[in-house]
């Protein structure tokens, strides 16, 4: 049996550092807008949000709202997808 003098292995490097990027983007389901009552529920919502301000910053608040609401909507409907 032959002994090598040099090993045939790379070394791998890792690194484990949580990396904070902020907070995860929200997505929609195309199965939400086959839901029935989904649009009449999102039109519901958008209206009864009481929002002041300039135009732009009411719209971020408002799909903030809509973003907690939505979330809570898609536990109820569809539970975890």
């Amino acid at each position: 049996m032959q002994r090598r003098e040099v090993s045939d292995h790379c070394v791998i490097v890792m690194k484990s550092m949580d990396k904070d990027w902020g907070p995860k983007p929200f997505h929609s389901i195309y199965a939400w807008l086959m839901e029935k009552g989904f649009c009449e529920m999102v039109k519901a919502k958008w209206n009864s949000y009481p929002v002041q301000g300039i135009v732009f910053m009411r719209l971020k608040e408002k799909l903030k709202y809509l973003k907690g609401d939505l979330k809570v909507w898609n536990m109820n409907v569809f539970r975890n997808i």
